[in-house]
């Protein structure tokens, strides 16, 4: 690589980064992110958001993830025999202005695999897959209880 291309290339990255962002889930506000701290030892966690289309075509949530964590999946509950069962969500669609909630006793994202033991003050994130556009990462806070509402 030339000196003059290697000066380049953080330049160049950033350019790709903003860029990245700027189509990321092309449209897709995500608001009150938040991560339940599970109990000690375990090697799930819970997280939970809010998601806006601000754009002006429908999009698609095809996935969620979030690094330390082996997998994730968004998660419904359902009323099964009467009981409360988790089951797959699926992608969520969202016209443009809709808002789909992940919130405790409703949808939500499961992760699982934890690399290390969740703990309060950690630095998290999670990252939703779109058909449309790159992935959005957000900051995942932990929290013991859900947030005030707005």
């Amino acid at each position: 690589m030339s000196r003059r291309v290697a000066r380049l290339a953080p330049t160049l990255l950033g350019l790709t980064l903003v860029a990245n962002a700027a189509s990321a889930c092309e449209g897709l506000r995500v608001e009150r992110a938040w991560l339940r701290l599970p109990p000690p030892g375990a090697d799930v966690a819970a997280a939970y958001f809010e998601a806006i289309n601000d754009g002006k075509a429908p999009l698609t949530i095809t996935g969620v993830a979030s690094p330390g964590f082996g997998g994730g999946m968004l998660h419904a509950m359902a009323l099964v025999d009467g009981q409360m069962r988790m089951r797959p969500q699926g992608d969520v669609v969202l016209a443009p202005g809709m808002r789909f909630s992940a919130a405790p006793g409703g949808s939500h994202v499961m992760l699982w695999e934890a690399a290390s033991p969740v703990i309060a003050d950690g630095d998290y994130r999670l990252t939703l897959t779109c058909a449309e556009g790159a992935p959005l990462t957000v900051p995942l806070p932990v929290r013991r209880e859900a947030p005030p509402a707005p």
